[in-house]
């Protein structure tokens, strides 16, 4: 009996949908809507294999039907659909080929969903521990849902890396998901689009290979990890079914953050009560001495005794423990708002750090030993900002370690580096503590708090400073063999070094001359210093290194005495050369010391000036001062 004309309209209505397929694979005869029913866009004359993914299970299938033979598979579309194939060889006498009964293998079982769903909230309700959490939402999913497996992967930070934090105890231990590629696109794109993406993992359990979801948890204000859902075979993730458990994945996103701003508040909370503790205690302890101190005062000026220099200079002790607590709270303050603001301008490391120790030399009696590079270190850096980065290093390493042990300060240049090392021989730091020696309040477990007293905002400051430059604070240290903190700031450019001013200082008696001399060598790009306003000024200007002393040979002994005694005693990382200028050496000049003529001629100073710059004369940088500070 001959099938109706409209036997092609009855077949629309089946969820199945049929392909003649030839023994290559070529398509003979198509079913009209085979497209809308399965999600395989084939048409006649075109190839099987061009809208299937290449997997075991499309090796079985196109092995059946080159054999003639009878198959049941399930294959896997370009389109990362799951869709079930029966092959049915041709009968005999007609044209070689099978035909392929095709139909899709997706559910929407919103009921699994809304168990789901159920399940996780009750976990929510009873905790808030993020780890519990994922955990319980792993195994509703596999217990409710149609897949095999879930995982749940949680942002360490903005950005960062992923950490799994559960795994479905339903799944077996030796499954391929255990080697996660946070790298590789779907994983990427589901984070970056924050929306759900699908992919393969081939040739796993049986030969068709498997398909997963990476459904991002999405919260309100950033994508805090991923949801992994791996299909049972022969099944597929529907569109509707993406959309629940996407709205599963951010119900559990809701979850997470909120636990994380739980945990963060207690963390708060802890702070808090710790710097109350310490701030309090700290606070005190100058207040004390501070306050019997001012009432001896009162008490000896109230009765018309003279009041004793050592009680004045006690209880100044105690105001300026008192202001350096308090900048170290409010450094912190602006730190956590973000209103540190940093004033950068070029910066000689060598000698900021000549000029710290030096303080430092003269307010203790230990050993220092400064060693600096000969050639210059440049950064662009906040100069008192760094200076209190060092510091605090140095008040460290002098509180730790024992009086006679030296303190070893090195400036290293490396390669887009400048590096300041502060290496001790003190307590150290023990292992277990040296991952939070960077946090505030942080306080190791072999200091004793009556000994050593302060906030613990020292290095936590540092090290903000040192990230706010584009540098870094680190630290390598062992107990009982004393520590080494480093500091790194990136190093200004060559080509912005060389554009920088060479800096001279000019002694001359005669104020003429000077002016004259002055006006030549700023005109040819210099910087001049001069010391006509006395030592305190000359003090002042010597934040920066001096390139070359420019001194008069007429000045009197005396003068030139004074001055070179000054400038020997300001901190200097490296020698500095000196052109005289006069018409003879005087005695006390070392041999080498360059000479220019006097009163000064313009092309002849420049150009004795450059020569001097040019060479490197150590010997007649050093031997000018140390002769003097013996003959006069």
């Amino acid at each position: 009996m001959p099938l109706p004309s409209d036997v092609e309209d009855a077949f629309s209505c089946l969820p199945l949908a049929l392909v003649r397929v030839g023994p290559d694979l070529r398509v003979q005869w198509c079913e009209e809507g085979f497209a809308h029913k399965t999600g395989v866009a084939l048409h006649a004359g075109g190839d099987l294999r061009d809208a299937l993914e290449r997997t075991r299970s499309l090796d079985s299938l196109e092995r059946a039907i080159r054999d003639g033979a009878s198959h049941t598979g399930h294959v896997i579309t370009r389109a990362l659909r799951q869709v079930r194939v029966q092959v049915k060889p041709a009968s005999a006498g007609e044209a070689a080929g099978a035909w392929l009964v095709v139909e899709p293998s997706g559910v929407d079982d919103e009921g699994a969903f809304s168990q789901a769903v159920q399940e996780i909230a009750r976990s929510v309700g009873e905790t808030l521990e993020v780890d519990s959490v994922c955990a319980a939402a792993v195994v509703a999913l596999v217990r409710c849902a149609h897949v095999r497996r879930a995982e749940v992967f949680l942002c360490e930070e903005e950005g960062g890396s992923l950490r799994r934090v559960a795994v479905s105890d339903l799944a077996g231990s030796e499954s391929p998901e255990e080697a996660f590629d946070s790298q590789s696109d779907p994983f990427r794109q589901a984070l970056a689009l924050r929306q759900a993406q699908l992919g393969i993992q081939r040739g796993y359990g049986d030969s068709m290979g498997s398909i997963f979801a990476a459904v991002p948890l999405c919260a309100p204000r950033r994508t805090v990890g991923l949801l992994l859902l791996y299909k049972e075979p022969g099944t597929s993730f529907s569109v509707r079914e993406l959309d629940l458990w996407s709205a599963a994945a951010n119900q559990l996103a809701v979850a997470v953050e909120n636990a994380r701003l739980l945990r963060e508040a207690k963390a708060a909370l802890q702070v808090r009560e710790e710097f109350i503790s310490i701030a309090s205690h700290e606070l005190k302890t100058p207040l004390t001495p501070l306050k019997l101190g001012l009432f001896t005062m009162e008490r000896r000026l109230s009765s018309g005794q003279p009041v004793e220099l050592s009680t004045v200079l006690k209880s100044k002790r105690q105001v300026d423990r008192l202001v350096g607590l308090v900048e170290d709270l409010l450094d912190a303050s602006r730190l956590d708002a973000g209103r540190l603001a940093l004033d950068l301008a070029p910066l000689e490391v060598g000698q900021l750090v000549a000029e710290v120790v030096d303080h430092f030399r003269a307010a203790f009696e230990r050993p220092f030993a400064v060693e600096v590079p000969r050639e210059r270190v440049w950064v662009r850096g906040d100069r008192d900002r760094l200076e209190q980065v060092l510091v605090n290093l140095l008040e460290n390493a002098h509180k730790y370690s024992a009086s006679e042990e030296p303190i070893v300060v090195t400036v290293e240049r490396s390669q887009g580096e400048a590096r300041i090392h502060v290496q001790d021989h003190g307590i150290g730091i023990p292992g277990a503590d040296q991952s939070q020696v960077f946090q505030r309040f942080y306080r190791a477990r072999n200091v004793s708090h009556r000994n050593f007293g302060g906030l613990g905002l020292g290095l936590f400051i540092s090290h903000s400073i040192a990230r706010l430059h584009g540098g870094a604070l680190s630290m390598r240290s062992a107990e009982g063999q004393g520590s080494t903190f480093s500091l790194s700031l990136p190093r200004m450019a060559a080509h912005d070094v060389r554009r920088l001013p060479q800096r001279l200082l000019l002694l001359d008696e005669d104020q003429t001359q000077e002016a004259a001399a002055e006006q030549v060598l700023r005109s040819e790009g210099f910087e001049v210093l001069t010391a006509r306003d006395g030592a305190e000024a000359l003090r002042r200007a010597t934040h920066l290194p001096v390139d070359l002393i420019v001194l008069s040979t007429s000045a009197t002994q005396g003068a030139t005495g004074v001055f070179l005694e000054t400038f020997a005693t300001l901190p200097r990382a490296r020698p500095v050369p000196i052109l005289l200028a006069g018409d003879e050496r005087p005695w006390w000049a070392h041999e080498g010391t360059s000479l220019c003529t006097r009163p000064y001629r313009p092309e002849d100073l420049v150009t004795r000036v450059r020569n001097a710059l040019s060479v490197e004369r150590l010997p007649s940088a050093e031997a000018p001062l140390d002769l003097l500070s013996s003959r006069t």
